[in-house]
């Protein structure tokens, strides 16, 4: 009796797992996107890695036009900024577009930061992020900021 309900435990833990696994490579854009916006609100880094590219390239186009094409480099920067608790964003999703195995989201952040001796940067600017099909998972490939002039 013992071993009838230990193949049944292993049978719903398999099936569990099945599961899971199919839920998370059926995820759309959208909800990517979203697992990828949440991540940064939580600062959950390996929930962010989780969205991005698995291929060598990734573009970061920062706010005062550094430009980088390393994926290596995005996520070391990327786990330093989530490591920093002296940020925080709000966003507003100004567009999304999408075909067969790219899309694209456009969203306009409101970003405070503490400089080392407290004082408090706001920046205002669009985030353009794009994603590519990469097997049946999304992808983000490019992250570009543009900052928005003050007036």
């Amino acid at each position: 009796m013992k071993r009838f309900f230990k193949i049944l435990f292993l049978g719903f833990a398999l099936m569990l797992e099945t599961t899971q696994i199919s839920e998370a490579a059926e995820c759309d854009f959208d909800c990517t996107l979203q697992q990828h916006l949440n991540a940064i609100e939580k600062r959950d880094y390996p929930a962010f890695e989780k969205t991005l590219t698995k291929g060598k390239n990734l573009t970061l186009i920062l706010p005062n036009g550094h430009f980088s094409e390393s994926a290596e480099q995005f996520r070391a920067m990327m786990k330093e900024w989530f490591a920093d608790q002296s940020w925080k964003l709000q966003y507003r999703l100004v567009s999304k577009q999408k075909s067969v195995d790219m899309a694209s989201a456009l969203l306009l952040v409101s970003y405070d930061e503490k400089d080392e001796h407290g004082k408090l940067h706001h920046l205002d600017y669009y985030l353009n992020l794009i994603f590519k099909k990469e097997g049946s998972h999304w992808a983000l490939v490019h992250d570009q900021n543009t900052l928005i002039a003050k007036r």
